[in-house]
């Protein structure tokens, strides 16, 4: 019986054309017809364990082996893959928030109870016009659902991403976790030995090229790294 530490739930709201949380029970199978949105689920899960910076220069590798137009506005603000007048359009124009997250289960002994941990960012656009965006990492013990990402709105009565004062509210004082001031301090924290125990700079180096699928100059050199 395998003692790992396992990937037990995504969450993707407002990430792309997914605005959903994804349970996930043994191995998964990420299966569909060229444009389904595979990669995006790969994008995402490489951006919560690598960080934007060094995600966004592999966003696509996993469909098409090499660097892509593909963007962290266009994934929050859902880039349409049109343009007016040479200016990109997005689905979401007047801004958007965005939520991606993915949750962690310890091993446990019969009769425990698992540990659980959930990491994750949260992305907002507040404009067509910012190329930079607002993000915020943030963990918390144990389990999210969907919902608790979201808030009905007073506007239309629909449910949308919560602001960000209400979040670090939910994450900070109803669930004792965290937001932290930088994404360097996420990174290191998350990869601790008190949480996910792995090394950074290997993890960094090598997901991004592991998730492209393409073939290595040599195989040696990879292992070895």
């Amino acid at each position: 019986m395998s003692r790992a530490i396992k990937l037990t739930r995504i969450h993707a709201i407002n990430w792309y054309g997914y605005n959903d949380t994804l349970a996930i029970d043994g191995n998964l199978l990420l299966a569909g017809v060229t444009g389904s949105g595979k990669s995006i689920l790969m994008d995402l899960i490489m951006t919560v364990l690598v960080g934007t910076d060094v995600a966004h220069d592999h966003f696509n590798r996993s469909a098409t082996g090499r660097h892509s137009k593909r963007t962290l506005k266009g994934y929050c603000l859902l880039d349409t893959k049109r343009e007016e007048n040479g200016v990109p359009e997005y689905q979401r124009n007047k801004g958007a928030i965005t939520y991606i997250a993915l949750e962690f289960t310890w091993p446990a002994k019969a009769g425990e109870t698992p540990r659980v941990e959930t990491w994750g960012l949260r992305i907002e656009f507040r404009n067509t016009a910012e190329n930079q965006g607002h993000i915020d990492s943030y963990y918390c013990d144990g389990q999210l659902c969907r919902d608790d990402f979201l808030a009905v709105s007073a506007e239309d009565g629909k449910k949308r991403p919560l602001e960000l004062a209400a979040f670090r509210n939910f994450i900070v004082k109803e669930r004792d976790g965290r937001i932290f001031e930088t994404q360097k301090q996420y990174l290191r924290d998350m990869a601790n030995e008190q949480h996910l125990n792995y090394n950074p700079a290997v993890l960094t180096g090598l997901l991004p090229q592991a998730m492209a699928f393409t073939n290595r100059e040599s195989f040696d050199s990879f292992i070895r790294d």
